[in-house]
Order: C-alpha cells, then structure tokens, then sequence
C-alpha cells in the first residue's frame, strides 16, 4: 500500500477520463473505503448511486431535462452538452447526503462525512491506478435531479465522482503556503 501522507501530497484531480474504468470488484474497494469515513452518531448518512454503461446515457438525458426546466430554450449546443456530462468517464458515482434532522448530530456534519466518503472513494480510485474528479455544478442543486433521486428537502447531492483512466500526465499539485490558512493559539 502507498503511504497515505504522500498519496494525501500527492492527490489531483483528473479532468480527462477515458476506458478502461473501474471493475466491479475495484468499485466495490472504493465503496468499502468510502463507508470507513467518520460518522458521528453512526448514522450513515451517505447513499451512492454507481452509473456506468448505458446508465450514463441515462444520466445525460436526466441531465437534459433539468437543463430544460431551468432554460426551456436551450440551444441544442447546450443541450448536447448537457447530454455529453456524464460521459466525461467510463464511471461515475452520484454521492448523495440523505440526512436525519431529527438527530443530535447537525445535518452539515453528515453531509460533511458524505464528503469525506468522497474523498476516500478519490483516493483509493487513484491507488488503484485510475484518475478521479470530483464535481457539483447546477446538476447537483437542480429539483429535475433532486426529485430523480427522491430527496427530501434537506438531503443533498455532495457531488459527481467521476473515475477512469487518465488521459495525459498528471499536473503537479500545488503546494499550498500554510501561512495564508493556518494559525496557532497558544
């Protein structure tokens, strides 16, 4: 296994994606990963909908018409590319934040813990060797969506990990000056 403070340095995103992605058994790593992030309370707050194959045709069409009901009059180029979203990568994982509100626990830290699922479904794509790129956008606000995924109003889509081969060489991450983020009481 890599080290886990340099795979942590050394994490990008790959905005270029392309077969072969994930098999089953990977993306079954990556969801047990996934469910390892910290959760107050216990209550599991994450739901994931794995899309791949003809799901993504799916997806794209879902994502048309959400597009359409915010712009009835969308060009088609728009509309196209809104169809062409999720087939940016062989496989995509919708993370979603199905939150209790009744529990002690504050909704924003379960939606946080479903972030931290995300993160952990990242980094372990990238240990076994694929690129992963984590996006929201309007998709992921958009009530056509919400409702496709039957939200309630307090759940909430964390984002769209998108996972495959990377295509190109990855950019070097940049290193953030902890000055400009960080301070110490002592």
């Amino acid at each position: 296994m890599t080290n886990i403070i340099d795979a942590l340095q050394a994490r990008v995103s790959s905005p270029k994606l392309c077969e072969p992605g994930p098999t089953r058994p990977q993306v079954e790593l990556m969801l047990r990963c996934a469910v390892r992030a910290p959760d107050h309370g216990r209550l599991k707050p994450w739901r994931f909908v794995v899309v791949e194959g003809g799901g993504r045709d799916a997806l794209g069409e879902l994502f048309e018409k959400a597009l359409l009901a915010k712009d009835s009059g969308a060009s088609e180029q728009k509309r196209d590319k809104a169809r062409s979203m999720s087939l940016r990568a062989p496989m995509l994982v919708v993370a979603i934040a199905n939150v209790t509100t009744s529990h002690k626990v504050p909704v924003m830290e379960q939606v946080i813990a479903t972030g931290v699922a995300v993160q952990n479904m990242q980094l372990a794509a990238l240990e076994l060797g694929y690129g992963a790129i984590w996006r929201t956008g309007d998709m992921a606000s958009s009530s056509v969506v919400r409702n496709y995924f039957t939200l309630e109003p307090e759940d909430q889509i964390v984002g769209f990990l998108y996972v495959g081969t990377p295509v190109g060489e990855a950019r070097p991450p940049v290193v953030q000056d902890l000055g400009a983020c960080v301070e110490y009481w002592s």
